[in-house]
């Protein structure tokens, strides 16, 4: 979160828009001083959020083949469904005991697969890690040889996508965003920034990587998500308007009122500053692009 910083030390001082040095005693008014007005830091609280949407994307995939020749008996899973390693997603049998039963009457199958389950048993296939099932190659009856692939499974569904409206806070990994499909607002999915890079020509836009954090069944690849990406919040904290603050060779100034010590000609002691401040009065040109800004 961006602290506004209270720079004493580029006070009425060092600034020759703001100061002038005096040719007798005490500070003289310049013109430009005098047509500031005097401001007051508030405290209070401010929360920074950023519409976002994006496209769900498959990463960290791996595909689970055959371990044999044979052929599938059951499919028990289905597009988009969540699996852990405990998730029973096909059942098959080797050639032999497809050629079994397929020599057994409807009646008596289940009795050659009990007769002969000690030699010919079925295979479960079961993933290696959790994720979702993103495509399914087989049907039930499917006739496969060893190394045919079978599912493919992502570990991780990331959103690829941007925020909406120009965002002044800077961003960092961790920071969460609740999302839900843009067709079915009840598909609600929170997810965790893992990478942003700024978009050439649009700094206050991002390109925006978000993994889902719940997976679980029904979220779609390829289907836009929208939602709204928390991006910090402070509280009793101090507050200024973005345009009373001066930015100078990447640094900001605010010019607060200050309290000060011992006096000569040239110099004066500064002992600190109130939450008073001059409202800086912006050029034209300057006032007019912050104009556009806000229309962003």
């Amino acid at each position: 979160m961006k602290r506004i910083l209270l720079n004493c030390a580029a006070l009425l001082l060092t600034c020759p828009a703001y100061a002038a040095a005096p040719a007798g005693t005490g500070i003289t008014k310049s013109p430009v001083r005098e047509g500031l007005r005097q401001q007051q830091i508030k405290t209070g609280d401010i929360v920074v959020n950023t519409p976002v949407t994006g496209i769900t994307t498959a990463q960290d995939t791996y595909d689970i083949f055959a371990p044999f020749d044979g052929r599938i008996e059951e499919l028990q899973a289905e597009i988009f469904s969540f699996a852990s390693p405990k998730t029973l997603l096909a059942r098959m049998v080797s050639t032999e005991m497809a050629a079994l039963l397929d020599s057994s009457s409807e009646e008596s199958r289940k009795q050659t697969a009990r007769r002969w389950q000690d030699v010919y048993s079925y295979k479960e296939i079961k993933p290696g890690t959790q994720g979702m099932v993103t495509n399914i190659y087989i049907q039930p009856g499917t006739r496969v040889n060893r190394g045919d692939r079978l599912f493919t499974i992502a570990k991780k569904v990331v959103i690829v996508g941007k925020n909406t409206e120009p965002l002044y806070s800077k961003l960092a990994p961790g920071m969460n965003a609740k999302v839900e499909h843009v067709r079915s607002p009840d598909e609600k999915y929170d997810t965790t920034l893992v990478n942003f890079v700024s978009l050439k020509g649009a700094p206050l836009i991002y390109r925006l990587w978000m993994e889902v954090l719940d997976l679980k069944d029904g979220i779609k690849i390829g289907q836009q998500y929208d939602g709204t990406l928390f991006v910090g919040k402070s509280e009793n904290t101090m507050l200024v308007p973005r345009g009373h603050v001066i930015e100078s060779d990447g640094r900001r100034f605010l010019i607060t009122e200050i309290k000060s010590g011992l006096e000569t000609a040239g110099e004066i002691e500064i002992l600190g500053h109130s939450s008073m401040y001059l409202e800086p009065v912006l050029p034209a040109a300057e006032a007019k692009n912050g104009k556009d800004k806000k229309k962003l």
